[in-house]
């Protein structure tokens, strides 16, 4: 009976703790547009999530160090697109990595990033997971993984609704080796390309490439190059998206392109203040739930040895 209303309480706070996580998303944006964003959107729709399959040493020491990781990570954020982290020492370390792509607003990458840390935690207890988002990328791994551009998770996504003409085809090709030029010249490794060819037929061509930061110019170029050979697989389709370890790359007919960012000193602080209170509810409803997790798992063991404490 108490084992039963014990794990009843469990699932309850669990279920409770999901909706608070969706109340959050629904309140950040809220705010963040009563700020007064820019024209644009954060693209934080989940392409992809992989977690390793691998589990975690030391669940508790584990989960301490992702949770600073990430605080660190959405500390960065507030005023850079980029950031890296690390807490503690093998083999329960944490390295992390996230990065938004160079045409989001700080707003619309703040919110990128409170979804994808959300999404990412979903691979606890495992060692690490990944996360694309059309806006942005999270990375987190019991390694330091920062200089990796290639990886057994590499895949490609084609968007296979519409087929194109050899007009669109050829726009393509030209239009992503213009964006590996640029993004190799760019201090961000950031690159959109478009093609606009007006007329009854969309032939037009818009085109994204970001490589990490952590990258050298040859790693970015290796990685942009090895992304640009998985979208021609998706040719004479409409859109293409290339998910590599170092890099993401993406072509449609659809302007997905957000408006280059207009930056606002007081903005600016309005942003991070929200941002600083976000990210303060975010980090403990993750620890919340990730808490609970564990907390669930001893009992059952208890339970199944018959050393429960009544």
């Amino acid at each position: 009976m108490i084992y039963s209303m014990i794990y009843s309480t469990m699932n309850k706070l669990t279920e409770r703790a999901s909706v608070v996580i969706v109340v959050m998303n629904i309140i950040i944006i809220i705010i963040l547009v009563m700020v007064g964003r820019s024209e644009g959107a954060p693209r934080n729709q989940i392409i992809n999530l992989s977690c390793i399959n691998q589990t975690e040493h030391n669940p508790t020491v584990f989960v301490a160090n992702f949770i600073r990781t990430t605080e660190e990570l959405g500390n960065k954020v507030q005023s850079s697109h980029f950031a890296t982290a690390t807490t503690g020492s093998a083999p329960d370390a944490t390295y992390g990595l996230f990065q938004c792509y160079g045409d989001l607003s700080t707003s619309d990458c703040i919110i990128c990033y409170d979804s994808a840390h959300f999404v990412v935690s979903r691979c606890f207890p495992n060692t690490g997971g990944i996360v694309y988002q059309d806006g942005c990328f999270m990375r987190f791994q019991n390694y330091s993984f920062y200089e990796e551009y290639t990886g057994t998770s590499d895949t490609f996504i084609c968007g296979n609704t519409t087929r194109k003409s050899s007009v669109f085809q050829d726009s393509v090709t030209q239009a992503v080796s213009n964006a590996v030029r640029d993004a190799l010249t760019d201090g961000g490794y950031f690159a959109r390309e478009e093609v606009i060819r007006p007329g009854t037929v969309n032939e037009s061509v818009y085109v994204l490439a970001n490589c990490w930061r952590t990258l050298s110019a040859n790693s970015c170029r290796s990685c942009l190059e090895a992304a640009s050979e998985s979208l021609s697989r998706c040719l004479p389709w409409s859109e293409g998206r290339a998910l590599m370890a170092g890099c993401f790359m993406r072509y449609s007919d659809t302007d997905f392109f957000n408006p280059v960012p207009v930056r606002s000193e007081n903005r600016g602080k309005m942003i991070a203040v929200v941002a600083a209170v976000v990210s303060a509810v975010v980090i403990f409803v993750v620890a919340l739930l990730i808490a609970l997790y564990i907390q669930r798992r001893r009992w059952l063991q208890q339970k199944r040895t018959g050393t429960y404490n009544v």
